[in-house]
């Protein structure tokens, strides 16, 4: 026995050596392979000067005498500080994850494949007339820079120990990056196919109710206030038609299928979706100039998923924020003009059950009309296994599900497709952006977001003589009376087709509004008719932050920058009073079945704030307390797996906020049970459930249940998923204030049983045109994206404690800034 302690012993001493060692060596590498920040770069394809100052947080100042060669540097140092990143992506965005993390990424493969994003790219790039010529030399140039860098700079330390050889990027890779991105913001990829299997699994339950949207209350639009809202829609209430029922049999084991996949494909970019941008006209400021608030959401990482950027030649000049590896800025600022973005959220995809022919898988039912579909055939690459090889079929709705994710093995199992806007319609939107990137004035800027296609962007924009504006971009289409989009559509007979699209002057916009503000985060446009629509359709966030948004601003007209940092910052939850008064009284009701113990919890719960800062117990229990009902009311209709689809959905608040409310719902009974329970009995079992997550997690004493120990943020690079090298790459963990339904949206996956932040602001910004060189910006970690570079992580203490750092654009105060200067110079 002895000698087995002593093995015992040794083998563990022996473990922790291997793993500290091999620690070790990677910090070594990682060290060493930092690129060099001063210094100068030749190259054939410059045709002058340029100067890149680094500043004290990394970001680059890129001044040059022409576009092309401020675009090259901006490749040379994107690669420079994001390679490893940029590679990733690109990987995820052409579905080649598999040739880095074999087998196990090859689901994630196949579903990227589904989205034909690579084909649609090439054919864009295939077509010379595709985009103007300036951006063709542009992207040339830009890419140049990058593929420069490849060829002479060290190669990222996380490349070298996967043994990858990072090949040139090509334009077709930054398109693909491009369009990945939103499709995991479409909520109708997870709610279409959740609705129908919910319909399909219990007929004779009013399964819609689950899926309210904006239906239970008076929505808060962009355009109308509350009481315009209200009266118009008290004018046309109408009966609603129910829903046509489909036939949906054997493919709802594809859907299901599906719906786990793609999880794992939007968890790299968040699952649930909150941005928040207003922007304030002179009147509404101290300065007596325009002011614009930003703060765009999505998952974090490490490193952070913008890129900033300054660009200057000419007269152009542009402080960026950019999506790596795509050359374009999404936002930006100068001392003109200022813009920003969050999804409108419409809805522009959908599912088809299709019907192919019974004698030929080539031929599928269109529009009452047997019609053939494109077949593809594509070829993954798996690491430490032989390759696999998909076909795949492409109806005139888009690609056919089954065939990429191979849940069946004949033609006749009811396979759906997928149809998304994006792949349907001449691709514009990088010139879009371009184009808003040079725009001279407000005009110029509306004719440029006009070019946007998919996905639908609300566009805020602020400038230095005193507009504002906004503009809900994106087709917008026009589908049948009566069709309900959020389900399965019947593919067959053409009564579920897209009728077209509205032109963009018909799209919602807002100038220079009388009220003095434009605001919107991720809701409702507007409750009127826009055109041919009669009602836009769309999967738009709870009103809990856009009501909050305006509540604050509508209550002053002296706002500065500093003031507005706070509002970016609240944290106080607005459906608060009314979801506890509700919780509180059902629980007190039975007080008597409580310990004096949960009776101390539930009293804290009446004496909260409404508040989620880190010292909040209140907000830990009203968190875990709706998580916990939700759960109790719905897991029995729905199970585990669909429950956690569900809870990453806006509806899943949407239904919440008023069901707690609803005694007489049907949702309350427990369908697994032969009794028929009601809302007291509920509301307390998952109050005793509450109280018990807690106890495990966080101890029995209540005064420590803190949300900031609750609530908690770690930033993880895509090493930091394993044991050890988590307490290396990872910054973090970090108490975080905030939450989800309030302004400093720092989401969580409501259906866990711990609330770690996965998604929040990709950036604060708050550009006042009284003092544009003052800009208050943040990045969640860094601006580099190099383990051991000083630029890593240090911004992320400053972000999670609501702080802001300078934009410079002043060339006096990049030179007193400067940690770094790099030339490049054309090659002799």
């Amino acid at each position: 026995m002895k000698f087995l302690r002593r093995l015992a012993k040794w083998f563990a001493v022996t473990v922790v050596l291997l793993v500290t060692s091999g620690a070790v060596t990677l910090v070594y590498l990682a060290n060493s392979r930092l690129p060099e920040l001063a210094g100068t770069v030749t190259h054939p394809s410059l045709h002058g000067e340029v100067r890149v100052v680094r500043d004290s947080v990394g970001v680059p100042h890129i001044t040059a005498e022409n576009e092309p060669d401020a675009y090259f540097a901006l490749g040379y140092c994107m690669a420079q500080d994001r390679l490893f990143q940029m590679e990733l992506m690109r990987r995820l965005a052409r579905g080649e994850l598999a040739e880095v993390a074999g087998a196990p990424a090859l689901p994630i493969d196949r579903a990227v494949r589904a989205f034909r994003l690579r084909a649609k790219a090439e054919a864009y790039f295939a077509d010379s007339d595709a985009q103007p010529p300036e951006l063709t030399a542009l992207m040339d140039a830009y890419l140049a820079g990058v593929n420069a860098f490849i060829a002479e700079g060290p190669i990222p330390f996380e490349l070298i120990v996967l043994g990858l050889e990072v090949r040139p990027f090509t334009k077709v890779d930054c398109l693909a990056v491009a369009a990945i991105l939103p499709i995991t913001f479409a909520d109708g990829i997870r709610g279409d196919p959740l609705v129908t299997m919910l319909k399909a699994k219990h007929p004779d339950l009013d399964i819609d109710a689950l899926f309210p949207g904006y239906t239970l209350e008076t929505p808060v639009t962009i355009m109308e206030t509350l009481e315009e809202a209200a009266a118009y829609l008290e004018s046309r209430r109408e009966e609603k038609e129910p829903d046509e029922p489909i036939r949906y049999e054997a493919s709802l084991a594809v859907v299901n299928e599906w719906l786990a996949i793609f999880g794992a494909i939007s968890q790299r970019f968040g699952p649930a979706m909150g941005s928040n941008s207003w922007v304030l006209a002179p009147s509404r400021t101290r300065s007596g100039e325009a002011i614009l608030a930003n703060d765009p959401h999505i998952a974090f990482s490490n490193p952070s998923i913008l890129y900033e950027a300054h660009l200057k030649y000419g007269d152009f000049e542009n402080y960026g924020f950019h999506l790596p590896p795509i050359p374009i800025p999404l936002m930006g600022h100068n001392r003109q003009r200022a813009w920003a973005l969050t999804m409108t959220a419409q809805d522009d995809t959908d599912f088809y059950l299709e019907r192919f022919h019974p004698d030929n898988p080539d031929k599928v039912m269109y529009k009452g009309e047997w019609v053939d579909v494109e077949t593809a055939t594509e070829t993954i690459k798996v690491r430490f296994s032989d390759d696999v090889e998909c076909r795949v079929r492409v109806t005139p709705h888009g690609p056919v599900l089954n065939d990429f994710l191979k849940a069946y093995h004949g033609y006749d199992d009811a396979p759906v497709s997928l149809s998304w806007i994006w792949q349907h319609l001449p691709y514009t939107d990088i010139t879009a952006f371009y184009r808003m990137g040079h725009a001279q004035n407000c005009e110029d800027f509306g004719e440029a977001v006009s070019l946007i296609t998919s996905p639908g962007m609300n566009i805020s924009f602020a400038d230095a003589d005193g507009n504002i504006a906004w503009w809900a971009t994106g087709k917008i289409p026009i589908r049948p009376d009566g069709m309900n989009s959020k389900q399965i559509l019947d593919g067959a007979s053409g009564k579920d087709e897209i009728l077209g699209y509205l032109p963009f002057d018909q799209n919602p916009h807002l100038k220079n509004p009388e009220c003095g503000f434009i605001a919107s985060a991720n809701n409702k446009p507007t409750v009127k008719p826009v055109g041919a629509v009669k009602d836009i359709q769309g999967y738009w966030q709870p009103t809990d932050r856009a009501g909050r948004i305006e509540e604050l601003v509508s209550a002053r007209s002296d706002w500065t920058v500093e003031a507005l940092k706070a509002v970016q910052f609240d944290d106080t939850s607005r459906a608060g009073p009314e979801v506890v008064a509700q919780l509180v009284d059902v629980i007190d009701a039975q007080r008597v079945l409580l310990t004096p113990w949960e009776q101390d919890v539930l009293d804290r719960l009446k004496t909260w704030d409404y508040r989620h800062n880190v010292d909040s117990v209140g907000a830990t229990i009203y968190e875990y307390l709706n998580a916990a009902v939700l759960k109790r009311a719905l897991t029995d209709e729905m199970g585990v797996d669909l429950f956690k689809v569900y809870a990453t959905l806006a509806d899943h608040w949407h239904f919440y906020k008023h069901f707690i409310g609803d005694e007489a719902s049907p949702f309350w009974d427990d369908v697994s049970t032969t009794e028929r329970e009601q809302r007291p009995e509920i509301v307390l079992a998952a109050f005793k459930d509450m109280t018990r997550r807690l106890t495990r997690r966080l101890g029995g004493d209540v005064s420590r249940w803190t949300w900031g120990r609750a609530h908690t943020m770690e930033f993880k690079h895509p090493f930091g998923y394993l044991p050890v090298l988590d307490q290396i790459f990872n910054l973090g963990p970090y108490p975080a204030s905030g939450g989800a339904q309030v302004l400093n949206n720092m989401l969580y996956d409501f259906a866990q049983d711990e609330f770690h932040v996965i998604a929040g602001p990709a950036t604060r910004r708050l550009i006042d045109f009284a003092t544009p060189e003052a800009a208050q910006v943040i990045l969640p970690t860094g601006n580099s994206g190099n383990f051991m570079s000083p630029h890593y992580g240090d911004q992320a203490q400053r972000f999670m404690n609501g702080e802001y750092r300078r934009a410079l654009l002043d060339a006096e105060d990049i030179e007193r800034d400067k940690a770094h200067e790099l030339r490049f110079v054309p090659e002799e």
